[in-house]
C-alpha cells in the first residue's frame, strides 16, 4: 500500500514534503535567531536526505540556508535565474541547480510540476512606518549584513501535482486574483499562501483563496521568523475572512514541525 504523502511546516514559507519515498523542500530557512516564535530545532543537517529543493525566490529567509543543506544532501535546487545566482556566489555548485521561468512544466519522476509567474509583494507605508522603529536600533548594520546580498528576483509559484492531490505554494503574495484567475491557477486541493509583508496581508490573502478557490488553504509565513525584521500575524482574521469569503474552502492551520497529511487539510 503507498504510504500517504506528508506534509511539515518548517517555519516561514518553508515545507517538508515526503511523496513515494522521495523527500522535497521548498523554501528551507532555519537559522531563525534566539528570538523567533516559535523556536525551529531543526538545522540544514537534518535534511541531509532531501533530493530536491524549490525555491520561490531569492530573499534570504528562502535561501539562506539551502547551500548547507545541498553540501549535505546533494540535492538539486530548483529556482529563478536571480536565486541561482545567489547560491552559485555561495558555493552551491553549478551542476546542483536548475533555472526556472514561469509557466512551464516538468515531469519529475513521480510527480508533476508546474511554474505559475508572479513577484514579490509591495511593502506598504503602515507596515514600514510600524516596523522601522524596530530596526533602527544598535546592532541594526550587522542585520542588514546578514539579510543583504540575496535579491527577491522574479516570484515562482509551485503547482505540485502528486497523482490525486494538487497542491499550490507561493512564497510571497505579489500576484492578484485577477492575475491568478488569467493564468489558470484555479482549485488546487490545498493552496498555502504566506501571510507576510503587508498590513492588509490577512484581507489579501483571503481574497485571493477565493480567487484560486481551493479545496483547502493553509497559512504560512505567518511566523516571527527574525525579528525584528519580521512580525508575528495573527490568523484569526485570516480564518474569519476566508469562511466569510470562501465558505466552501477548509482552513488548516500548521503547527512547526508538525508532520500532517492530505487527509488532515481536506477532512476526507
Amino acid at each position: 500500500m503507498t504510504e500517504p504523502t506528508t506534509f511539515q511546516w518548517l517555519g516561514t514559507a518553508g515545507f517538508r514534503i515526503e511523496h513515494d519515498g522521495r523527500v522535497l523542500l521548498i523554501d528551507p530557512f532555519f537559522d531563525r535567531g534566539p528570538k523567533a516564535r516559535p523556536a525551529q530545532t531543526l538545522r540544514p543537517a537534518d535534511m541531509a536526505d532531501a533530493e530536491m529543493i524549490f525555491l520561490t525566490h531569492g530573499h534570504f529567509d528562502h535561501i539562506a540556508d539551502v547551500p548547507a543543506i545541498v553540501e549535505a544532501s546533494g540535492a538539486t535546487v530548483y529556482c529563478s535565474s536571480v536565486a541561482a545566482e545567489s547560491l552559485k556566489s555561495k558555493g552551491v555548485p553549478p551542476e546542483n541547480i536548475t533555472r526556472l521561468g514561469g509557466d512551464e512544466s516538468l515531469d519529475l519522476g513521480g510527480f508533476t510540476l508546474h511554474t505559475f509567474p508572479s513577484r514579490h509583494i509591495r511593502f506598504d507605508a503602515h507596515l514600514i512606518m510600524r516596523t522601522a522603529p524596530r530596526i533602527l536600533r544598535p546592532g541594526l548594520s550587522q542585520v542588514l549584513r546578514q539579510v543583504s546580498g540575496m535579491p527577491s528576483g522574479p516570484v515562482l509559484i509551485y503547482w505540485f501535482d502528486f497523482g490525486g492531490l494538487t497542491v499550490a505554494h507561493t512564497g510571497s503574495l505579489g500576484i492578484t486574483p485577477e492575475e491568478a484567475e488569467c493564468q489558470g491557477l484555479r482549485s488546487p486541493d490545498i493552496l498555502m499562501l504566506p501571510l507576510q509583508g503587508h498590513s492588509r496581508i490577512c484581507t489579501r490573502a483571503a481574497l485571493l483563496a477565493r480567487a484560486i478557490n481551493p479545496r483547502a488553504v493553509v497559512p504560512q509565513h505567518f511566523d516571527d521568523f527574525f525579528p525584528p525584521v519580521s512580525q508575528w500575524v495573527e490568523l484569526m482574521p485570516f480564518a474569519a475572512m476566508v469562511e466569510k469569503l470562501a465558505p466552501e474552502c477548509r482552513y488548516y492551520e500548521p503547527a512547526i514541525n508538525e508532520v500532517f497529511t492530505a487527509r488532515d487539510v481536506l477532512g476526507d
